[in-house]
């Protein structure tokens, strides 16, 4: 009988222990991953970039990112051109959206970043697409926020709905892909950044490298209105970490008929 229970209470203890396939916005190795991802490909475009400022996390474009991920849905954010509705900073916020089956930050920044491929610095010509190379190589931008979401219905808009799938959103401030500019400047590594420390490659200032906290939420935001995936967890971890306070108490109480506790 003991056997029975130990075995199922192992069980229930897995289930509890095993990892949400969303990552947390704020989770820190992944925001780390997708800074450091994309300061790597800043800072080694060709040709050579003279004003290409350092990219740090911010939570307010985080928090954008991750209401629009959390619609499945392979199209960009609506609400991007109305201002107040997707950054209570930033004006102009721009988006690079990837979709698949299989997902590392790594590996869906990168297919963005080898678009370059197709994109002519000296014509501003693109072959196919470009917009999410330049977004995220464009000098001015300086923050991102990036989320990813679990679809098991599938993300609408793509060839592989509706089979299970994960799309990933990064936004960013200000916004990049202004018409008729190009990038960024070329020239020396950090010459057009006056008075700037400059870091592999990259201009970096404190106060606009400062990581800012924001109590705020979009409006639009699908949990504003129905259960989250956070709402969803909990529901569901609240009543089995029940069941196993109350397995682990029956366990012990037969085991142990004699024992009381006081407090």
């Amino acid at each position: 009988m003991m056997g029975a229970w130990s075995r199922a209470l192992t069980c229930l203890t897995l289930l509890l222990a095993t990892p949400a396939l969303t990552t947390d916005i704020t989770d820190l190795p992944f925001i780390k991953t997708c800074v450091t991802e994309h300061n790597q490909h800043r800072a080694n475009v060709q040709p050579a970039a003279s004003n290409m400022r350092y990219m740090t996390w911010d939570e307010g474009l985080a928090v954008t990112a991750r209401a629009w991920a959390r619609k499945c849905l392979f199209i960009h954010n609506t609400h991007l051109k109305e201002g107040g509705r997707v950054h209570p900073v930033f004006s102009s916020v721009g988006e690079n959206l990837w979709a698949g089956t299989h997902f590392s930050v790594q590996g869906a920044i990168k297919s963005w970043a080898d678009e370059v491929k197709d994109y002519s610095y000296s014509t501003m010509t693109c072959k196919q697409v470009c917009g999410h190379y330049t977004q995220v190589v464009w000098a001015n931008t300086y923050k991102v926020g990036c989320a990813v979401q679990y679809c098991p219905n599938g993300v609408e808009q793509t060839p592989f709905y509706p089979r299970q799938a994960f799309i990933f959103v990064c936004n960013y401030g200000t916004a990049g892909n202004v018409f008729n500019q190009k990038p960024y400047r070329t020239g020396p590594e950090c010459r057009d950044c006056t008075g700037e420390l400059c870091e592999n490659r990259l201009c970096r200032n404190t106060d606009r490298d400062a990581l800012r906290n924001y109590n705020w939420t979009p409006d639009w935001d699908p949990a504003l209105s129905e259960c989250g995936s956070l709402c969803k967890a909990v529901l569901i971890t609240r009543p089995v970490s029940l069941l196993v306070i109350f397995i682990s108490v029956y366990c012990i109480q037969r085991r142990y008929p004699d024992l009381f506790a006081y407090t």
